[in-house]
């Protein structure tokens, strides 16, 4: 079975290379609905007794206010409230340490995963930007999804075709 990224490397080397990978960077978020965020500060912190300080990875998200986004899920539409929406996030990387050059999420418990492509940001950001106003937050989170879902099958199956004609 293949090792995690933090199995290959120590945690120190793999909180570097999220760093690298995200730190400062814009993305689409998803949780319960989709925004486009800025990521900033990821750092360790003691993620309480059942972790080591060494274990647990936190980031601050910022919104980046966007036309046509936030979309959301039934009960979770925060276009009403402060903007743009702040708060942290966490992942224990060695339990979960899910991610690549332009992917991150947090365990399937968390929710939360964020698409650092800037292909597909941009196209989320196109897509969104012609929402009628009126349309509700859940229709416009279903064709984000969609969209996402498309443009990372399409990567695939890209990746795919390489592999099999070399």
């Amino acid at each position: 079975m293949a090792k995690s990224p933090a199995e290959d490397q120590g945690r120190s080397e793999t909180l570097d290379r999220i760093r690298t990978y995200f730190e400062g960077k814009e993305a689409i978020y998803v949780e319960k609905g989709a925004l486009r965020v800025r990521v900033s500060n990821i750092r360790f912190r003691d993620g309480g007794p059942e972790y080591s300080a060494g274990d647990y990875i936190e980031a601050d998200i910022e919104e980046i206010p966007t036309p046509g986004l936030p979309v959301s899920l039934p009960g979770f539409d925060r276009r009403d409230g402060p903007r743009p929406l702040r708060w942290k996030i966490g992942t224990n990387i060695r339990v979960h340490p899910g991610f690549s050059p332009s992917y991150w999420s947090g365990p399937a418990y968390t929710g939360w995963s964020m698409r650092f492509s800037p292909k597909l940001i941009e196209g989320v950001v196109g897509l969104t930007s012609g929402f009628p106003q009126d349309q509700t937050p859940y229709l416009g989170y279903r064709q984000v999804l969609n969209y996402i879902n498309n443009q990372v099958g399409e990567s695939l199956w890209a990746f795919v075709k390489r592999a099999q004609s070399s």
